[in-house]
């Protein structure tokens, strides 16, 4: 700072603080950095940190540029399956086409764009419905209830588990029950076989 640099290096300055003193720095960085006007390239692997910090951000994997944009725009339309399972916590649930058997999932599945091989979809999108509107089911193996909101984890018929974030306590939503699920259309993301995502045109 006192040398007036013209661009500030971070690589992973807050790894070795606890949880609320990284989340004051946090606080601090992003201050520091708007009163200074200065540009600042900051590594790290907290998504967090990544979300509330940057403009722009850049996910990389395995030396390679998976995706690069502001930060928003990346958790709301990820460009690859490994960006939508690194941004979001808890990541993005994905499914097979062929996963979808409640009874309205014909319609959902008539709309996906040519050669979706998996959808994805944020825990806060999905929600608990009745039957004749659900497109996939599944029961409430365990609860994660954090005050104001609560991640209810679901076990499926196939054997993986999806995460679904709803406001508030679990109330009504006991131990093993069935649950009917669905997203709106426009949330749910689809990728093709290489994991790419692929833009409805």
């Amino acid at each position: 700072i006192v040398r007036k640099p013209a661009v500030f290096l971070f690589d992973e300055p807050l790894s070795n603080l606890d949880a609320k003193l990284r989340v004051q720095m946090r606080l601090e960085i992003k201050a520091l950095q708007r009163e200074l006007g200065v540009t600042a390239l900051y590594v790290t692997h907290d998504q967090v940190e990544a979300m509330t910090l940057a403009d722009r951000m850049v996910v990389m994997n395995e030396g390679r540029a998976e995706q690069v944009g502001a930060p928003l725009e990346v958790y709301a339309r990820p460009a690859t399956t490994f960006v939508a399972g690194f941004i979001g916590s808890p990541p993005m649930n994905f499914l097979a086409p062929a996963d979808l058997n409640g009874a309205a999932a014909p319609s959902l599945l008539a709309a996906l764009p040519p050669g979706t091989a998996a959808i994805g979809i944020r825990p806060e999108h999905l929600e608990a419905v009745p039957a004749d509107r659900a497109v996939l089911s599944g029961s409430a193996r365990y609860t994660e209830a954090l005050g104001a909101e609560t991640l209810i984890h679901l076990a499926r018929p196939e054997g993986e588990t999806l995460t679904m974030r709803i406001a508030g306590s679990p109330e009504g939503i006991a131990p093993d029950a069935p649950l009917h699920l669905a997203a709106a259309p426009a949330t749910i993301r689809a990728f093709d076989r290489e994991g790419r995502a692929i833009v409805p045109t």
